[in-house]
């Protein structure tokens, strides 16, 4: 007779997280940050900054600052309360139909998001670090692929621990590189 095997879900894709599964504030706010610290939104940064006057650098940063913290906020709380991922708000919302919209569009945002992020690494440091060579740039691509790979594999531990490493060191760098950028009077080293 052979014996069942029981799939234990450890992502939750299925059902709520339970209590004792969620994590706390502070890993959830290094994860979030983690993904707002960025290069493709520090480059936006870049292109407001140079193409706004100081002023209208900060009315842009506050109103965008603003409706990005509603939004993420609100989803924040509806996520926290529930437990529920995406997948399923967007099932209980729209139904199981209903549902493939949000999430092919999740999906198709995460892909554009992990080409134009490992593009937007592999390019400059390329450049900068291994003189522009195209072999260089493909070694970096695929080895930032695996990096990101990896990290989706084994979920949430490994963001926790690739964000409590990585947002101090982009904090730090970011800011090296701003005032390198002030002192030289270039924007385009950020």
């Amino acid at each position: 007779m052979k014996k069942e095997q029981t799939t234990v879900d450890i992502d939750f894709a299925e059902a709520a997280v339970p209590q004792y599964a969620r994590r706390g504030i502070v890993t959830m706010f290094m994860i979030m940050l983690g993904f707002t610290f960025f290069s493709a939104s520090m480059w936006v940064g870049q292109e407001l900054a140079d193409g706004l006057d100081f002023g209208g650098f900060l009315v842009s940063l506050i109103i965008g600052g603003f409706i990005l913290s509603l939004y993420t906020g609100l989803l924040g709380y509806v996520g926290a309360e529930t437990g529920m991922s995406l997948d399923l708000l967007a099932r209980k919302a729209f139904g199981s139909k209903g549902s493939y919209l949000p999430s092919a569009m999740i999906s198709f945002t995460q892909i554009g998001w992990f080409g134009v992020g490992i593009a937007m690494f592999a390019i400059p440091v390329a450049n900068e670090l291994l003189g522009g060579s195209t072999a260089a740039e493909w070694v970096l691509v695929i080895a930032a692929g695996a990096c990101m790979t990896a990290s989706a594999y084994f979920g949430i531990k490994s963001l926790t621990l690739i964000s409590y490493i990585a947002v101090p060191l982009v904090a730090i760098l970011g800011t090296i590189a701003m005032v390198m950028a002030v002192s030289r009077g270039d924007g385009t080293i950020i």
